[in-house]
């Protein structure tokens, strides 16, 4: 009965939960996941949704997702290397400039560096200035392709941001960027 094993082997492994082709973004999560295609605010390309399959942990009241991850095409890229990418990702200055890209709507609470399929990436973690967001806490990701920029926002609020970070964690690295 060789059969058996090789089924329980395919099985146990993941399979990619969502691709889209045109881009080659991909979510490929364990089943306690769900994800699915969402509308695309712009500028991004395309975009899907992530929740929990058992809604633990539940999306921020309000919302229908944990996480968004989209995709936006950046032709500037075009060329670059994941050396050069990876250089100017790490960077103070680029740091910098993507906190003055949205300190307007944002107080920072954090930031920090990360890794993904070989691309350094960065998460900043901050509280919405709009009035009644004063307990929100979104936690952005961001990894830059030579194709473009991959984003994963996840939302959730001040209490809950310790013990729901493992599952935004979670989400982050299972996302594929284009490449």
């Amino acid at each position: 009965m060789r059969l058996v094993p090789i089924l329980l082997l395919l099985l146990a492994t993941p399979a990619l939960a969502a691709e889209d082709t045109e881009t080659g973004l991909g979510v490929n999560l364990p089943d306690t996941f769900v994800v699915e295609a969402a509308e695309s605010p712009p500028p991004y390309n395309v975009t899907f949704g992530v929740k929990s399959a058992s809604d633990e942990p539940a999306p921020l009241t309000g919302e229908k997702y944990l996480c968004q991850v989209s995709f936006q095409s950046v032709p500037a890229n075009a060329g670059l290397t994941m050396e050069n990418i990876n250089e100017q990702i790490g960077s103070p200055g680029w740091i910098a400039m993507a906190k003055d890209g949205m300190e307007s709507i944002f107080d920072f609470v954090s930031d920090a560096s990360f890794e993904l399929d070989g691309y350094k990436g960065h998460e900043f973690i901050g509280k919405p200035k709009q009035k009644n967001a004063e307990h929100v806490r979104l936690v952005l990701s961001m990894v830059e392709t030579a194709r473009g920029r991959t984003a994963i926002s996840c939302v959730t609020d001040a209490d809950r941001l310790d013990a729901v970070l493992p599952a935004f964690h979670t989400i982050r690295d299972g996302v594929t960027p284009p490449v």
